[in-house]
């Protein structure tokens, strides 16, 4: 972006004012995580609004024996609005605990 005050604008709208940004391919293969710490599985690809551009849904692998009874290796789109990055965890945290709450967003 260099020094030009437009392009760090531009950039700052369009990540909420400063938030931090992460190329697609970073994202591929973290770990998600439930908010105690247990692994749930891990992202497979991020899936983009064509028209606004947004990152509307992560498809996570759901890996065998996790805590929350999701089927052993099956792919679900899991809105972005519910993962977080955590750095305690070097992934992101599934912003949900309640099992049937959700089983209602897969």
């Amino acid at each position: 972006m260099g020094n030009d005050p437009t392009l760090r604008a531009a950039a700052a709208d369009r990540t909420g004012g400063g938030g931090r940004l992460i190329a697609s391919n970073h994202a591929k293969g973290a770990p998600v995580y439930t908010p105690d710490g247990n692994r749930l599985g891990r992202i497979e690809r991020v899936m983009v609004n064509e028209a606004t551009g947004e990152i509307a849904s992560a498809v996570v692998n759901f890996t065998l024996g996790n805590s929350m009874g999701i089927e052993a290796h099956h792919e679900h789109p899991v809105p972005w609005s519910l993962l977080a990055y955590n750095p305690r965890f070097g992934g992101y945290e599934l912003r949900i605990t309640d099992k049937q709450a959700l089983r209602r967003h897969l």
